[in-house]
């Protein structure tokens, strides 16, 4: 069955504002235990096993709802699915403020999960419509929103810590979500203006999960957040314990990275599509660029473990923070190529719940490597597990174009 994409009006740039913002501030609410860390594990007593379990925890319902939320994307109002999901984690973050121990951070963490998981299913749902040679662009709303959130979330959350401690952090970013629902009251006539066609042209989940493109890329996926969550999770408290970096400046290193992961994510999704509206073929653009980030982001992850200065540290920064920035866009563009439009949620969805896989074992593992070992041996393993996952992404997509699902297998 061939895609109707040309059928679709492509999102305006109202709504693509609308889903960046989401976006940003689903990773300003998720990454702000991280920033909060020596804090919260300095007055609650935490190993760094008990720190990993609170940020995998996340991820033991973010992944299952992934899924499902890509299948409701598929066959509901976009619109109330994301009002929703948005409701639950802003509340859930709120709440993050007034916890009184690891049981109830674990139990918000796994509310926020529930939360979460809507989003990106959604907002690809939307980025779909957008024809391929406007595509990178329109998933800057998405690349650059997961960059831009940490970044915000680390200056912002590092001024309230110095100032006022980790609890009224939590209250300030849940009560900025849950701001984000006003606005997004008046989309609701665009967002559930979907192709008319949807709900009968979406795939079945027999063949999609028959599809070894989408095993392929979910696997890249995997790599891919491996090194974002690692780097969400564990870099503020590298910095900090093993560098010996106060507050302020880790919160300035950090953000320093974020800064140059959104100039990534901006830069490869425009310059993507302009090679492609210049007669470049997608599989030779984005597969190009994925692989290319991949192995740059694997390099910078070893060089950061091994300098021994600020100036050092900075200078590797710049282009490992660029390169992962450049493969979560890859990601999302790549998936909704080969899904279509009127797959696209049930696909992102299944892929993104695998590739989040990641952050469940990602913590868990991460901690007891420093627990037993300390923090060098961290960054080699989360090196290697971006080197297979590319591996995997070159032989297993070879061709970046839809899926003629009348004839997949």
């Amino acid at each position: 069955m061939a895609s109707r994409s040309h059928s679709a009006p492509g999102p305006s740039l109202a709504l693509i504002v609308m889903v960046g913002l989401v976006i940003m501030l689903n990773y300003i609410d998720r990454g702000a235990v991280s920033i909060a860390a020596p804090l919260i594990k300095d007055e609650m007593g935490l190993s760094a096993t008990g720190y990993g379990l609170v940020v995998s925890a996340f991820f033991w319902t973010y992944v299952p709802i992934l899924v499902l939320a890509g299948w409701l994307a598929d066959r509901m109002s976009v619109w109330w699915l994301m009002t929703g999901g948005v409701a639950i984690w802003a509340l859930a973050t709120l709440l993050m403020g007034f916890a009184g121990g690891l049981a109830t951070l674990v139990v918000l963490r796994l509310l926020m999960g529930v939360g979460e998981g809507v989003a990106f299913p959604c907002a690809s749902k939307l980025m779909a419509r957008a024809p391929e040679a406007r595509r990178g662009v329109a998933n800057i709303s998405l690349s650059a929103g997961l960059a831009i959130g940490p970044l915000v979330g680390t200056l912002m959350g590092g001024l309230i810590l110095e100032h006022y401690g980790w609890r009224p952090m939590f209250v300030v970013f849940g009560v900025m979500t849950l701001a984000w629902l006003v606005p997004w009251l008046w989309r609701r006539r665009e967002v559930d203006a979907p192709l008319a066609d949807d709900a009968a042209g979406a795939v079945g989940y027999g063949r999609l999960l028959r599809t070894p493109a989408l095993w392929a890329l979910s696997l890249y996926h995997f790599s891919g957040t491996y090194v974002l969550y690692f780097v969400i999770a564990w870099l503020p408290l590298y910095l900090v314990k093993a560098r010996g970096y106060d507050i302020g400046d880790m919160a300035l290193l950090t953000a320093f990275f974020y800064l140059g992961q959104a100039a990534g994510a901006a830069f490869s999704g425009g310059i993507g599509d302009r090679l492609i509206a210049a007669g470049r073929t997608p599989c030779q653009v984005r597969r190009g660029i994925g692989l290319l980030a991949s192995g740059v982001s694997a390099v910078g992850i070893l060089a950061i473990a091994q300098t021994e200065t600020t100036l050092a540290l900075m200078v590797w920064l710049v282009p490992t923070s660029i390169a992962i920035g450049t493969i979560t866009g890859i990601l999302f563009v790549v998936g909704q190529t080969l899904a279509g439009p009127e797959s696209a949620g049930r696909w992102v969805g299944t892929q993104t719940g695998f590739g989040n896989l990641s952050g469940v074992v990602g913590p868990v593992i991460t901690g007891a490597i420093v627990d037993a070992a300390g923090y060098g041996p961290a960054f080699v393993v989360t090196a290697v597990i971006v080197v297979l996952g590319a591996i995997v992404f070159a032989v297993g997509v070879p061709r970046v174009v839809a899926v003629d699902w009348g004839r997949a297998t």
